[in-house]
């Protein structure tokens, strides 16, 4: 795999600096599966893609509540 570098805010870089090494990795998988599938569809409507995506994260089963959940285990 490669990587890539994203910016998000401190309080979610602070908890992924504690979270172990194999749920970053099940994170890290979730995440470029909804890249990959995000990347390969043309959206003109922001909000909608933001729509679309949850909805698909929900789908493999990357709630907001799971993820919160995961980085404070």
């Amino acid at each position: 795999m490669e990587k890539i570098e994203i910016e998000v805010d401190k309080l979610t870089a602070a908890k992924w600096d504690t979270v172990d090494l194999v749920k970053k990795k099940e994170i890290s998988r979730k995440i470029s599966q909804l890249l990959k599938v995000s990347l390969n569809k043309d959206k003109v409507d922001f909000w909608a893609f933001v729509d679309e995506i949850r909805n698909e994260a929900k789908a493999n089963g990357l709630t907001e509540e799971e993820l919160e959940k995961i980085l404070n285990e």
